[in-house]
């Protein structure tokens, strides 16, 4: 292996990265520092740890470059402006070869749509192909023409076998893939497994699972809010079922990955409560399944983590009160201690790894502190600095959160995380409520670049993790299905009420703000706790609940989740227009700042236009309503993340200063 230490300067002077902000010593830089998308988005080694993939942000535009560990041979292999596409992810076939997924937006037969496709390029730029799978339009079994949605489902690679991949596609039927082995060359396919299901039904496999040789083993369907998991061995080609269960009933397993041996399969269960990780023998069904790992407080709902090469499964990454990664194999928990060592006080994740395990890029964060990226040496235990995603962050009196619980008012303890400016008294400050989005979701980074830029500014945050969020249990997911604007809400107003009780809030400087549930959850505060705030912020909110389970029939077994998270259109009808604030817009007398991006496909436009017109209708004079022509739901391009933050800041000081 060459010596790799002369490659921190390097890389900052091919990647120019962005200089530390010139007035480090201030404690507010500018909110465009903070808007910025990051420099270094992701690092991705070479199978021989020779060769390194970056995709990283410079003036509004986004790029994947490729060059050696030591710097040398750099190439620009892909670049966009996010407007047309997305970059997704990326990862080495061979060190030769790159594969990288793209999304953009799209209509289908008039309805709003994501798109992905897969590209493929050389690193060194060279032998581009800009649509890998080449797929133009095929009839369906509807005699309609059928063009495949999703086209970057990567199953997994074959062992010894560096050209070819194995992709799902469902070029026969829709929303039925098969598996093709694809030559990440020309492009060509093989078909290698037909799915299963002849019509959509538990049968029908929307996921597929190859072992670690490459062979098709599992299928995972999805009818309704019934999961069927199939299996077969690997000398079979007879398909049998492993598990089946019913979303509306119980949250049953999961499969996830097969380990080294490919008899044995992890899942994903519950036990005690909470989702864990155990590993079953489908080889022989008589043997009793074995718990892996558990957490008392926490679901395991993350990815599972690979040994270097990709065999042997030794871990699994999941959200505490930050990122975290749960090892079971005694020289990965090893190797991590050596690298808290290096890095102490952060969070670090291995990212990437050469095959032979010496080389691994290491990702490091902390609530405080923004990502950088490591290069790390495991024969000599050298760290090298490869660069850092925001670099004009690094002296800006960034600080951690504190983890609280609130006991809401069934009894229910709800999580909470309290950020405050640091050596500032909370009672002095305006507060920020900041519920997350989703509403089951929330965000994994251990760095939350808004609740930053908030506190940057003065303000304290409050970010409630109400019912219905993931990780803390099933029951307490749960106990947010169909209670939209209801007992979920309730947990964001107790949340509210406990900060003043605290004396943690001035009781007249507190504004609610959010994004997609948030930004719904923001708009039913303004609804029925009018008093508690002074103002409103909702950045792509849900505005009306009938039109979100109406529009899930467009999607594939969205209607049934939806209906069984949201309620029913017809049933629940009532309920529905109740908890929409589009129907109480009248109601509304708080300053009130609406945005939403018309790429938005998570919550369409419309719910934005909609919430406006009613407001107006109902002569509401105290809103801002601001549409971004370009957007969507990730804010991926610098110019609508700096306008948003930038008519966040002009609202916010309006009002609560």
């Amino acid at each position: 292996m060459p010596a790799i230490y002369g490659l921190v300067t390097v890389l900052l002077l091919v990647w120019s990265l962005v200089p530390v902000y010139a007035e480090s010593g201030s404690a507010s830089p500018p909110t465009a520092a903070f808007a910025s998308l990051p420099r270094i988005a992701s690092i991705q080694l070479s199978p021989s740890g020779r060769h390194l993939a970056v995709l990283r942000h410079h003036e509004g535009k986004t790029y994947l470059d490729t060059q050696t560990v030591t710097g040398q041979d750099a190439h620009r292999v892909v670049s966009t402006d996010n407007q047309e596409y997305v970059i997704t992810w990326f990862r080495w076939a061979n060190d030769e070869r790159v594969l990288v997924s793209v999304r953009f937006s799209d209509t289908r037969e008039g309805v709003d749509s994501q798109e992905t496709r897969l590209l493929a390029v050389n690193r060194d730029g060279t032998q581009q192909n800009g649509n890998l799978l080449r797929v133009s339009s095929f009839p369906s079994i509807f005699g309609k023409k059928h063009f495949p949605q999703f086209q970057d489902r990567l199953v997994g690679t074959i062992p010894g076998d560096p050209r070819h991949v194995l992709i799902a596609l469902d070029l026969e039927r829709p929303n039925s893939p098969d598996v093709y082995k694809v030559d990440i060359y020309s492009g060509e396919r093989t078909l290698v497994q037909t799915n299963p299901g002849l019509q959509p039904g538990p049968r029908n496999v929307l996921q597929w699972i190859a072992d670690r040789e490459g062979r098709l083993r599992v299928g995972v369907g999805q009818f309704g809010t019934t999961v069927r998991v199939i299996y077969k061995v690997p000398e079979s080609t007879l398909w049998r079922e492993l598990a089946e269960y019913d979303l509306a009933k119980e949250t049953g397993m999961l499969p996830l990955a097969f380990d080294a041996d490919p008899d044995w399969l992890y899942v994903r269960d519950q036990h005690q409560g909470k989702a864990a990780i155990f590993k079953m023998n489908v080889a022989d069904r008589r043997v009793e399944r074995l718990l892996v790992a558990a957490d008392a407080k926490h679901d395991l709902t993350g990815e599972l983590v690979y040994a270097p090469g990709r065999k042997k499964v030794v871990g699994v990454r999941y959200s505490g009160a930050d990122e975290r990664v749960l090892f079971w194999d005694f020289d990965a928990q090893r190797l991590q201690a050596r690298i808290d060592r290096a890095i102490p006080g952060r969070v670090n994740v291995i990212h990437s790894s050469s095959d032979d395990g010496r080389l691994h890029i290491v990702k490091s964060s902390g609530a405080a502190h923004p990502p950088q990226w490591s290069l790390f040496d495991e024969h000599d235990g050298r760290m090298v600095l490869l660069g850092k995603s925001y670099p004009d962050l690094e002296a800006a009196g960034l600080v951690s959160s504190r983890e609280t619980f609130i006991t809401a008012r069934d009894g229910k303890e709800v999580p909470a995380f309290l950020t405050v400016p640091k050596d500032r008294d909370p009672r002095e400050l305006p507060l920020i409520l900041f519920p997350h989005g989703g509403p089951a979701s929330q965000g994994r980074d251990a760095f939350n670049y808004w609740t930053q830029w908030f506190v940057s500014r003065g303000w304290a945050v409050l970010a409630p993790r109400f019912r219905g969020t993931e990780g803390y249990g099933d029951e307490f997911l749960r106990a947010g299905f169909q209670r939209w604007g209801l007992e979920m809400q309730d947990d964001v107003t107790d949340t509210v009420q406990w900060a003043i009780r605290s004396g943690l809030a001035s009781a007249h400087r507190i504004c609610i703000v959010g994004s997609g549930y948030g930004g719904y959850a923001a708009l039913m505060g303004a609804v029925k706790t009018p008093d508690l705030y002074r103002c409103a912020v909702s950045l792509g909110g849900v505005t009306d609940l009938p039109q979100v389970v109406s529009d899930s029939r467009w999607y594939l077994n969205q209607k049934p989740l939806a209906e069984l998270r949201i309620g029913s259109w017809w049933n629940d009808r009532e309920r529905l227009r109740d908890t929409s604030p589009v129907f109480h817009a009248n109601e509304i007398r708080l300053p009130l700042l609406l945005m939403h991006g018309a790429m938005d496909r998570a919550v369409p436009v419309s719910h934005g236009r909609d919430m406006a017109e009613a407001l107006k209708a109902a002569n509401v004079t105290t809103y801002r309503y601001v549409e971004l022509p370009f957007a969507d739901r990730t804010l991926s391009r610098e110019q609508d993340r700096l306008q948003v933050f930038t008519e966040l800041e002009q609202f916010l000081k309006s009002h609560l200063e």
